[in-house]
């Protein structure tokens, strides 16, 4: 967390936010173990995109075609905060200063994420499954055969490598949405049986997007929409009535129907 649904709407608010604004600084909270970075301009402006779990800040020279790319991992529970300058908000890491008076801050509590001056998106990564649907498809049938498609279902679909954006409650929510899927047979038989695994990986994140972002514990969505219709939609994920919950190989605690349980690996 945050998800697929949650860097895109991480994105539009940074648009929105520093849409026609001038920076001119960067600044770095020192207790931030991430990277020192200077403002490769000495005035720029800021765009922002996202792919899967990754966000991408776009720095463009006032003054020339010149543009330099950041790329961000958000951790845990990182976000992007527009403020005055001087008023920055509690756990604000890397701060955008512009001209006028106001910092566009990205605030990590917990201090899990990363940026680095890249040339594009991750290679260890693939396709976006909403924005890339047709090479996302093609990259997970194709590599069907490797043995990361050996380990059960719930599990692979946190293997960014194919499935970049896909997080905790999209699995759960994707796998829960098939009800004769259980979700700890191997991946492999999983997404030849029910290929519906794949659609759902676009359609749950597009439907979170939509609604205003998975606002579940440390991540809220910026622009203050209600997280009402969310928690509606979401119908697995931490539902301690209709599901259970073990931590995977992975560490990562996977929320399921309880009719699988007498399915659960032993040992």
């Amino acid at each position: 967390m945050p998800e697929l649904a949650e860097l895109r709407l991480t994105a539009d608010y940074i648009n929105v936010s520093a849409k026609g604004l001038k920076f001119v600084n960067i600044k770095k909270n020192p207790i931030h173990k991430g990277q020192e970075i200077k403002a490769p301009f000495r005035f720029f402006k800021i765009t922002a995109e996202s792919r899967g779990k990754e966000l991408m800040l776009v720095l463009s020279d006032n003054d020339s075609n010149q543009k330099r790319y950041l790329l961000m991992t958000m951790g845990m529970s990182g976000h992007f905060v527009h403020t005055y300058t001087g008023r920055e908000k509690k756990h604000s890491h890397l701060m955008f200063i512009e001209k006028d008076g106001t910092t566009l801050s990205f605030v990590d509590v917990r201090r899990f994420g990363k940026w680095k001056w890249v040339d594009g998106w991750s290679v260890n990564r693939g396709p976006d499954p909403t924005t890339e649907y047709e090479e996302f498809t093609d990259h997970v049938l194709e590599n069907l055969d490797k043995s990361a498609f050996n380990h059960p279902i719930h599990t692979v679909l946190m293997n960014q490598r194919y499935f970049n954006g896909v997080g905790n409650y999209i699995r759960s929510e994707v796998l829960g949405r098939i009800p004769e899927l259980n979700p700890f047979i191997t991946a492999r038989d999983a997404i030849k049986d029910y290929p519906e695994v794949l659609s759902l990986c676009r359609e749950i994140p597009l439907k979170a997007y939509i609604l205003g972002g998975g606002q579940l514990k440390d991540w809220e969505n910026m622009f203050g929409t209600s997280d009402k219709d969310f928690k509606n939609f979401i119908k697995f994920y931490r539902n301690k009535e209709r599901c259970m919950s073990i931590k995977d190989r992975n560490g990562r605690t996977f929320w399921f129907d309880k009719k699988w349980q007498n399915h659960l690996p032993k040992g």
